[in-house]
């Protein structure tokens, strides 16, 4: 990749676009230089008249070749060709006018050459091209272009045609300024594709960075690098990243002491309560459980929002086992499909949680749960079905908000307190994955984990 100095965007581009001028002026110089283009094939009225009727050069004429175009000078002959050759033939017919041809000013330089050949209008045929006609301000200065034809009837009936050449195109300017282009765009693509990669690198790599810190918050802070601009935003990104760390573990430590606070109390409440009567004391002392429950569960979700910082590359499919085998040994309907091992970077108890939590509430809405891990590209993707009611499609993203139950569609007896799903969520993500929840068409709920992995060796 091509390395330039720091600059900022602005001198960047500013640079990138005087050095292609540059170069595209240097290559129209070398073309035009190497290969001129030849000029303009055209002839004049003398010509043209010699070329019909070489006998007149018998008779002289007043203008001398010898000197310049339209300069009197002693009687000697026509003047040396205008500037191409004069292909000259016989035909039985008169050529046919096609199209491209002016006949007005074609009738108009015909009335010239009759008068100098000595001829009559009807013997004589012009057929000049519109571009093919220079100054007609005297006989001496006019000219006819490349693709022109004269013909002239001879006394024996036959024509005698003169015609001027057409201009071989790569001769032209036109093929010049198409080899400026060819040549132009094969030396400016791989010099604005450098350029480019230059100026594009350090902005996809703070793309991919700040793709990393939604998946994960403990990613290290993205290089300072690339244009002045750019090292700002860097600078600015870094330091955002910074304060949502820091917000996080803030959150974190609060909710943990408060957490630790309200224990003592409560436990202070479970003594006192001793002395109640049984069904008053029973009540009590099962919200008390359900608040430690709550708290708990607060804890976790706290704790898996910011994982990740013990990540180890792992068996995926072991895990899956390992927990499918526990539910298994106390009683219930866990079954896993067989398939290859698949490896992941993940943080072992979190990615556990993400199982267990998906599986139990699999066993809680229905009688068995069917797992299956498979690899997929570069991610692996765990399903995990049970044969439960299902959730409304209106709901399947709220599920995922943290204390949202569903009363209402799902068992009102299961208990917890709708920070499962969030916990899950907030694991996947943190992995840089992603959950998501959907009907099955035979009845149940399946969930799907997406996770980045590679193909076990």
């Amino acid at each position: 990749m091509m390395r330039i100095p720091r600059m900022s965007i602005f001198a960047r581009s500013f640079l990138m676009m005087s050095c292609a001028l540059l170069v595209a002026e240097a290559i129209g110089f070398l073309v035009f230089s190497v290969k001129p283009p030849r000029p303009t094939a055209s002839a004049g009225l003398f010509d043209i008249v010699a070329a019909l009727r070489p006998d007149l050069q018998a008779f002289g004429h007043p203008f001398d070749g010898g000197r310049g175009p339209g300069e009197m000078g002693p009687p000697g002959g026509f003047g040396p060709p205008h500037g191409t050759d004069i292909e000259v033939a016989v035909a039985s017919a008169p050529p046919v006018a096609s199209d491209g041809y002016d006949e007005g000013m074609s009738s108009h330089v015909a009335e010239r050459l009759a008068g100098m050949l000595a001829t009559d209008r009807t013997n004589l045929r012009v057929f000049a091209t519109t571009a093919g006609f220079g100054p007609i301000a005297g006989p001496m200065r006019a000219t006819i272009g490349p693709g022109s034809v004269i013909a002239l009837r001879q006394d024996d009936g036959t024509w005698r045609v003169a015609s001027v050449p057409p201009m071989p195109f790569t001769d032209t300017v036109s093929a010049r300024l198409l080899w400026m282009l060819g040549l132009g765009l094969l030396v400016m693509l791989p010099l604005a594709g450098l350029f480019a990669s230059a100026l594009s690198s350090p902005i996809r790599r703070f793309a991919e960075a700040a793709h990393r810190l939604g998946g994960d918050s403990g990613a290290p802070p993205v290089p300072r690098e690339g244009p002045t601009e750019m090292r700002q935003a860097v600078d600015a990104f870094n330091a955002m990243q910074a304060r949502m760390n820091r917000m996080m573990q803030e959150r974190t430590h609060m909710i943990a002491a408060i957490a630790h606070d309200l224990r003592t109390p409560l436990t202070r409440l479970s003594f006192r309560l001793d002395g109640l009567p049984a069904p008053l004391g029973e009540k009590v002392d099962a919200d008390i459980q359900e608040m430690r429950t709550m708290i708990a569960a607060a804890l976790d979700f706290i704790r898996d929002r910011s994982s990740g910082a013990h990540r180890q590359p792992l068996d995926f499919r072991l895990l899956v086992e390992s927990v499918a085998d526990d539910l298994v040994d106390v009683g219930h309907d866990v079954a896993l499909q067989a398939g290859q091992p698949i490896t992941v970077d993940g943080d072992p108890l979190a990615l556990r949680r993400v199982v267990m939590n998906l599986v139990e509430n699999g066993l809680k809405y229905g009688d068995r749960v069917r797992m299956r891990l498979r690899f997929q590209g570069e991610a692996c993707i765990l399903e995990v079905d049970d044969d439960g009611p299902g959730i409304p499609e209106m709901m399947q993203r709220q599920v995922f908000e943290p204390f949202f139950r569903l009363e209402a569609s799902r068992n009102r007896d299961t208990g917890g307190i709708g920070l499962g799903l969030a916990s899950v969520r907030a694991i996947v993500s943190e992995h840089g994955g992603q959950v998501e929840l959907r009907n099955r068409r035979e009845g149940g709920l399946r969930a799907s984990v997406t996770l980045p992995a590679r193909l076990h060796a």
